[in-house]
């Protein structure tokens, strides 16, 4: 309540500049002292009398302030951050909120409320330069924070400069409460396919320190590890990175019993695996046309390493020339299928017919270097038909996804996308096929296992891929692709065609028949890329960071792609599940640019940051468990004397008061200064001349 105010005080209003009678009184004194010896008393009264002047020259009038005496005001400051979302914390902070309002205007105080936090951060110091924006400074008596601690951006400066105690009121149970969370410590942005890298992470709970906890790595949506890892100390774990683009690796940490979250449970990691160097073994059966496409296409890329072999002599041909005359050199094929077969990223037999160079015991490892994760491309010509070709040798063709069918055909023909050629990523960015030259020549055959992605005349198999246990086969059945790279009858699209199917040979990320992908754009949708070669799809299972589950179905843009857009206004991870036909999970994050949430990195109510800034203010600390739990006290103190105790906050009185009036009043009226000066002047002159009639 405002309380009416009178003040009386004294104010001067000089008729000349200070300069002014400071010199006339100077001059007055010095004019005076000579006589002090002669006639000591009428000195005197002459000095009082220069005193009387100045006095009267300063011109003092008394002031008169009518004014109102304004409460004192205390800030409360409401956390409502997302961590408080945590073991009811919300509800004891909302509680002690209105509690303590109530006893501040119980006090007398005005009692202005704010609020700080959101889903993503606590920023206290944002929050209180804005609060206080609108505060006279003088009247602040005390600032409240009521929080679980959890504060980021604490504004240092402002708390050091804000002259009035912040008391810390904690929500929670300090100490007690049980929360685990993984951080990741140090963990590389890329990584070289084949290899491994190292992750360093460390598994933290307060109240846990010491103990171990089960968890489990997970890479790439599939389980890898599952260990006990110790608490509080820094793991190194290794993960071999076994396919180019993004993998996601994750460490899981078990829930303990009570514990406030587990959406911090789980450290992610996005690493981006690359190939060192992409390294193609090209075997030439013969010299044909075709051979210098596949030779130009290789080499153009910087990031290929192309060994290539033409195979012009067979074995068993007898030598006519001495050996040092030959511009040969004799074909190295148990040093680069015994030997170095698994180093190379993928193998291409272009129109290669057994001479006799190539054995039994070759055949088979180049099978199983398919079965166990390899690449191979057969570009096939007539010679696939014949004898000495790839589909005769026992030891390779039961790989093989079609088998020859009769000598080749010359007819021409344009090739054509099949209903999965449509769908799929080999084929199905590819160019216009209405703008397509013709091919002169292709073999028949019949198809026994994979995928036709293209056709010739009366849709025979062109070309066919295949999956081979871990490995990818694919066989072209013309060895005509040349003649859309000379331009023949308008060309095609040559490079981009054999570039995306050596590509999805070596199992590149963009290129997977079945694959699911999330992105999070600048609007904060989420949008989300389904490629499948079925017909019909199951919708997709979304987890926000807040846990929550929902589903969103997908939308058709075109032939085995489907996309959906949904709102995303949570900043932090989502992750993305599915099914394919074949009851396999897909598995998929996006995560928005904010990067880790700040509000999940720690939950548990800790003193740890708002302590020192209330301690350098004076205030206090106090801890609220429940929503009934007891306030402190509050008490009512000089600013200058002790602002906390260990049950009481302290709120420094202001005493600030609004001015409604002031009255000025002369001291004195003029004739009374004069009658004092003439009075003081006579007086001197009087005691002056009794002293000389003495004499």
């Amino acid at each position: 309540m405002n309380a009416a105010t009178l003040s009386t005080d004294i104010s001067l209003a000089p008729a000349l500049p200070l300069w002014a009678i400071g010199t006339l009184v100077l001059l007055g004194v010095l004019v005076t002292l000579p006589r002090l010896g002669r006639a000591p008393g009428g000195t005197i009264l002459r000095l009082v009398t220069i005193g009387i002047i100045a006095l009267a020259l300063l011109g003092p009038e008394r002031r008169e302030t009518e004014g109102t005496l304004q409460p004192d005001i205390a800030l409360l400051l409401e956390d409502e951050s997302r961590s408080l979302e945590f073991g009811g914390r919300a509800q004891i902070t909302q509680s002690a909120t209105d509690r303590l309002e109530a006893a501040l205007e119980a006090e007398g105080l005005e009692v202005r409320r704010g609020r700080f936090g959101d889903r993503r951060s606590t920023a206290l110091g944002d929050a209180l330069e804005q609060s206080l924006g609108d505060i006279p400074r003088r009247r602040l008596s005390a600032v409240f924070a009521l929080t679980d601690g959890q504060v980021h951006g604490t504004g240092g400066a402002t708390v050091a400069g804000l002259g009035a105690p912040l008391h810390t009121v904690l929500t929670g149970r300090p100490g007690q409460e049980v929360d685990r969370r993984v951080d990741v410590v140090r963990a590389p942005r890329f990584g070289v396919v084949g290899e491994t890298v190292e992750i360093t992470l460390t598994v933290l709970s307060p109240t846990e320190a010491g103990q171990t906890v089960p968890t489990q790595l997970i890479v790439g949506g599939e389980p890898y590890a599952e260990q006990n890892l110790p608490i509080g100390e820094p793991v190194t774990l290794s993960v071999r990175l076994r396919q180019p683009g993004d993998t996601i690796v994750e460490l899981v940490a078990s829930t303990a019993p009570g514990e406030l979250t587990a959406l911090n449970n789980r450290g992610v990691v996005a690493l981006t695996a690359v190939r060192d160097r992409l390294r193609v073994l090209l075997v030439s059966g013969e010299p044909h046309a075709g051979e210098r496409v596949w030779r130009n296409i290789l080499k153009s890329d910087p990031a290929v390493d192309l060994v290539h072999f033409t195979i012009l002599k067979p074995a068993n041909k007898p030598m006519t020339a001495r050996r040092e005359e030959l511009n040969l050199i004799e074909f190295p094929h148990e040093q680069l299928f015994l030997e170095k077969l698994n180093s190379f990223d993928v193998v291409i037999f272009d129109r290669y017919t057994y001479r006799g160079v190539l054995q039994a015991y070759e055949f088979d490892q180049i099978a199983r270097y398919v079965e166990r994760g390899g690449a191979l491309l057969v570009a096939a010509g007539p010679e696939f038909a014949e004898r000495g070709g790839l589909a005769s040798q026992r030891n390779l063709n039961y790989i093989l996804p079609v088998l020859p069918r009769g000598e080749a055909n010359s007819a021409a023909f344009v090739p054509a996308r099949s209903d999965i050629g449509a769908r799929h990523p080999v084929t199905a960015e590819l160019a216009d096929p209405t703008d397509w030259g013709r091919w002169l020549r292709y073999l028949p055959a019949v198809t026994r296992k994979g995928d036709v992605l293209l056709t010739a005349t009366n849709d025979a198999p062109l070309l066919i891929v295949d999956r081979v246990q871990e490995g990818r086969i694919g066989v072209l059945l013309s060895d005509h692709a040349w003649l859309w790279a000379r331009g023949f009858d308008g060309g095609g699209p040559h490079q981009e065609l054999l570039r995306r199917l050596v590509h999805w040979l070596m199992q590149e990320p963009e290129l997977e028949e079945e694959s699911l992908s999330g992105a999070i754009d600048e609007d904060g949708s989420l949008a989300i890329t389904r490629r499948t070669l079925a017909p019909q799809i199951a919708p997709i299972t979304i987890t926000d960071p807040d846990g929550q589950v929902t589903t969103a179905p997908l939308r058709p843009r075109g032939p085995g792609l489907f996309v959906a857009e949904v709102p995303a206004p949570l900043p932090g991870l989502y992750r993305l599940e599915t099914k394919t036909s074949t009851d396999e999970t897909l598995y998929a994050l996006a995560a928005s640019d904010e990067g880790p949430l700040a509000e999940l990195s720690a939950v548990v109510t800790t003193d740890e940051a708002l302590r020192p800034l209330s301690e350098a203010t004076g205030g206090g600390v106090f801890t609220l468990s429940t929503p009934e739990g007891p306030l402190p006290a509050l008490r009512r103190v000089d600013p200058d004397g002790t602002l906390s105790g260990t049950r009481w906050a302290g709120l420094p009185r202001r005493d600030v008061k609004t001015v409604e009036a002031v009255r000025l009043n002369p001291l004195l009226p003029p004739w009374a200064w004069l009658l004092l000066i003439v009075g003081g002047a006579v007086l001197a002159w009087a005691v002056e001349g009794t002293r000389t009639q003495r004499r």
